[in-house]
């Protein structure tokens, strides 16, 4: 819970899908997109016949670019925005909300205009001096671009959806016998014995003739097919051979006017005893809530312990257990009900009343508090120096590289332009890689390897390394490369085919004739490697079997020999010699965890599933997407 709280102002405000949603409200400047020749002037797609509008997608396209790039602090260029996709990910995504909405206000579950008004109090960019004006929420949409009607529209669908995510997961309930099946599932324990039948030795002496290694080819040729490829030619200009000697004025001069950089907030530590507010109950749930939290402030201004209070009364996971403890604050870390009441107290002292976030209603009690500081230049000096010594390298790297672009586009032989000019070229093929958004990003040598003419020479482009020059040589389309290329590869795969082949005819017949007789016996006659395990379970894995070979055993009953199990080692099989079902009593210490644990995969279970079954039924049509100018 407190994780969600600390991420709420920068991400749950984003809207219902993070950082994909557009932002409820936001004064950045957005761009002028034009209709695709396919596009309606109104919308990116429908859902049943609903339009979702092209202003809606504009909002949740640029709040993206913006957490995107505030994620990765660097810009997003249009290349990157074109190469992740971000436009159709954000119209999946806006599609995916409007499944929702429309479903779970099928459902009646729709929010109140009460709920709505409610939530808007709590915006701060609402209130002034702490309190909610309609003077500053009217002027605060008109300089957000929204009329009143579109933005209540706007909040009406996130707490629908924020409402229906609640209901679809509080209905989830654990059972006992649920919690009792898993319990003996993670706990039930298996011993058994194992032999395996190596590959690597039977690689050894397999041979693989000119037919085999045809023949192999022709029938597996997609094993060895290949990227499309580049070969090119670069130069790199590596800022730690640019690296200069920075004065002590130059320090002084940053750590003067970057002030804000060294200072540390204002910070408080704080304990909370949270009490939800159930999405359904309406007003009665409300009172509840509060009379729950009113009774925990009266008892600990009364004396009783806070922390115990909050392991008691708490229904905040993350912190009751901890007292309620939620380490140290800094200002816009919280939701701002929270932070106001919070940074108004002084050590020792606890909310005279409830404080009602969108999470519910809390008592809060801070512990101590530090006051803001700012850490001396003695103290910072060492990274001031390093910061501007790197920065200055990399522009004289960044300079000398566009020195050397000219001549170098010019020079008929790169690599020996380049050591004319005491540089130390380098030739290479690269392979244009495909990425997952997000996990790893752009590689923007690759990019300009790939964007250049064949015989077309770069401008200086910025690398993890450094800045390079580079020329393109030739195109090489994908596909398999000629067999003596990759001869010793297939040569490879053919001993490998053979020896599997013999290693599974091996265990086939250790499961056959290991049925009627001694397991260890006849593994050893046919030249298997054998042993036993300790006991082991899903909880607690055994050290030396693959994990496919394990869940096998576990899902064996006692005196079975397994077939024949694959595993890069080679053909694992198996006799399980005993089961051992765990002690029952045992789950009392592991309750409460297994219980939160299998009621989150529960509940993430049925979220999906009500999602899944609306888009089965949903009638969607994409239209084209407005084109950035």
């Amino acid at each position: 819970m407190i994780t969600v709280m600390r991420r709420y102002r920068r991400v749950l405000q984003v809207g219902l899908l993070g950082v994909i949603a557009a932002f409820v409200l936001t004064s950045v400047y957005i761009g002028s997109m034009s209709s695709g020749s396919r596009a309606r002037a109104d919308a990116i797609a429908t859902v049943n016949g609903e339009a979702i509008p092209v202003d809606r997608y504009r909002r949740a396209f640029q709040s993206y670019v913006n957490q995107m790039t505030q994620y990765s602090r660097q810009p997003l260029t249009p290349e990157l925005i074109e190469q992740l996709r971000i436009a159709d990910n954000v119209r999946d995504a806006l599609v995916a909300e409007e499944i929702v909405v429309q479903r779970a206000r099928g459902e009646g579950l729709a929010a109140s205009d009460e709920e709505i008004n409610a939530y808007v109090h709590t915006m701060r960019a609402f209130q002034e001096d702490g309190r909610f004006t309609r003077r500053q929420f009217e002027r605060t949409l008109q300089r957000a671009g929204f009329t009143e009607k579109d933005y209540v529209e706007e909040v009406r669908r996130q707490l629908t959806y924020q409402k229906a995510f609640g209901v679809i997961r509080a209905g989830i309930k654990v059972s006992d016998p649920e919690l009792e099946r898993a319990f003996a599932l993670r706990r039930e324990e298996v011993r058994a014995a194992w032999a395996l039948v190596e590959t690597a030795p039977l690689m050894a002496s397999a041979t693989a003739g000119d037919e085999d290694i045809a023949a192999y080819l022709k029938t597996h040729s997609a094993e060895f097919q290949l990227p499309e490829r580049r070969r090119v030619q670069y130069v790199m200009l590596a800022p730690k051979d640019f690296r200069p000697q920075v004065s002590e004025a130059e320090v002084e001069k940053y750590y003067t006017e970057h002030a804000r950089e060294f200072e540390t907030p204002q910070q408080v530590h704080a304990a909370h005893v949270l009490v939800p507010v159930p999405q359904t109950g309406g007003s009665e749930a409300e009172d509840k809530a509060r009379e729950k939290i009113a009774d925990v402030i009266r008892r600990a201004k009364a004396g009783e312990d806070f922390a115990r209070l909050a392991a008691q009364v708490s229904e905040d996971p993350g912190t009751k257990t901890k007292g309620g403890d939620l380490g140290w604050i800094t200002k816009g870390e919280m939701v701002p009900a929270f932070e106001t009441a919070v940074f108004a107290l002084g050590p020792g002292q606890i909310s005279p009343e409830p404080v009602r976030t969108p999470f519910g209603f809390h008592a809060i009690k801070v512990l101590e508090t530090r006051a803001a500081s700012k850490k001396p230049l003695k103290d910072v000096a060492a990274s001031i120096r390093d910061r501007l010594a790197a920065e200055a390298a990399d522009r004289a790297a960044r300079a000398k590289a566009d020195e050397v672009k000219a001549p170098l586009q010019s020079a008929k032989d790169f690599m020996a332009e380049a050591r004319r000019l005491g540089l130390t070229p380098i030739e290479t093929t690269m392979s244009r890689l495909e990425r997952v958004p997000m996990f790893g990003g752009s590689d923007p040598l690759q990019d300009t390897a790939f964007t250049l003419a064949v015989g077309g020479v770069s401008s200086a482009v910025k690398t993890p390394a450094g800045w390079v020059v580079l020329k393109s040589i030739e195109a090489i389309p994908a596909g398999a490369p000629p067999l003596a290329e990759i001869r010793d590869k297939v040569t490879t795969a053919v001993k490998r085919q053979k020896a599997e082949a013999v290693a599974l005819d091996r265990a086939t017949k250790l499961v056959s004739d290991a049925r009627p007789s001694d397991f260890a016996a006849v593994a050893k006659a046919v030249g298997a490697q054998t042993g036993e395990t300790v006991r082991f379970s899903r909880s607690k894995p055994a050290e030396r079997l693959p994990g496919d070979v394990q869940l096998a055993a576990l899902q064996s009953s006692a005196g079975t020999i397994t077939s024949p199990l694959k595993s890069p080692q080679g053909y694992y099989v198996l006799k399980v010699l005993e089961r051992i079902a765990p002690n029952i009593a045992d789950l009392a210490a592991e309750r409460d965890k297994l219980s939160r644990e299998v009621l989150a995969q529960k509940q993430s279970q049925a979220w999906e599933a009500w999602v899944a079954q609306a888009r089965s039924t949903a009638k969607i049509e994409m239209l084209a997407l407005p084109r950035r100018s």
